[in-house]
């Protein structure tokens, strides 16, 4: 049975009617996500400009003006410099000690071929499916008969386990794409093992670990539950646990929150920007080559 010519355009005509409608489908759903993300951040933006009264009576996205006097209040009279550096201190050993952990660890597992490997890459695997919030009664027990609960970086140990079975899948997943015939090469040339680990895996790797680190660092920086409950000494609380407990004598004091708040989100946008190249370049490797 022939097609004629009118039955091609057709069925082009028809092709490219779904091909537009499924993209302004797709435009519109990101659109809508983005205004989702962006209206409360530009909101809590315009807040940190305003006093309470201003705030309870009306929602504006641009402030009557900009006053820096709630900015002022985080630094001077509030606790959120002393948050900020326990957030940051915490969260710098905790990555260097995963990348302590994770990089050797990968780099055993695919690189080398043993019995086990297999076993325990799909333990770490299975590992990302469990809840943490399913062992904390267990790990606060334990906790408290170590004596450790209240100390500053006992929960990095918490931080570190946590985070352990992602950044294990991702980078296992990025050396595995490195060619196995450039180890083969550097041994021929006399490389030990700590030189295939140092000149060849980790620097073949850095866009896997800007992922982990990115991703680490955000849920970090984030965590409430674990640092509520973990540090018990007032004076070691983190960013996300001291905001809320932001308020003065006269109650919450809604300008100087959401000053906090912009406190804490900007880092992390810094972050973002300084290195998501990395990161997206990272992800797309991983994804194609895993």
């Amino acid at each position: 049975m022939e097609i004629t010519a009118a039955k091609v355009k057709s069925m082009q005509a028809s092709r490219s009617i779904t091909s537009r409608l499924a993209t302004w489908i797709k435009y519109a759903v990101l659109i809508v996500h983005s205004l989702f993300t962006l209206v409360p951040l530009i909101w809590i933006l315009s807040n940190s400009f305003r006093d309470t009264d201003q705030i309870l009576t009306s929602i504006r996205f641009i402030p009557e003006r900009f006053d820096f006097s709630n900015y002022m209040s985080v630094i001077t009279a509030s606790n959120i410099p002393k948050a900020f550096y326990n957030s940051v201190s915490i969260t710098l050993v905790s990555l260097l000690l995963l990348l302590a952990v994770v990089l050797p660890a990968s780099f055993a597992i695919s690189r080398f071929r043993f019995k086990a490997s297999g076993y325990i890459y799909l333990f770490f695997s299975a590992a990302i499916f469990v809840p943490g919030i399913t062992i904390l009664p267990m790990v606060y027990t334990l906790f408290n008969d170590l004596h450790l609960l209240g100390y500053k970086y006992s929960i990095v140990l918490m931080y570190v386990v946590g985070e352990l079975p992602i950044a294990m899948f991702l980078m296992v997943m990025f050396m595995r794409a490195i060619p196995h015939e450039l180890d083969e090469s550097a041994i021929i040339d006399g490389a030990t093992t700590w030189t295939l680990f140092s000149r060849i895996a980790v620097p073949l790797s850095q866009n896997g670990i800007v992922t982990v680190l990115i991703l680490t660092f955000v849920a970090i920086w984030n965590d409430y539950l674990l640092a509520l409950i973990m540090l018990t000494n007032k004076a070691y609380r983190t960013l996300s646990v001291t905001l809320a407990f932001t308020k003065d004598e006269n109650g919450i004091n809604y300008g100087m929150m959401s000053a906090a708040i912009i406190f804490a989100i900007v880092p992390m946008i810094v972050f973002y920007l300084v290195i998501k190249d990395r990161l997206i370049s990272g992800m797309t490797l991983g994804a194609v080559k895993g």
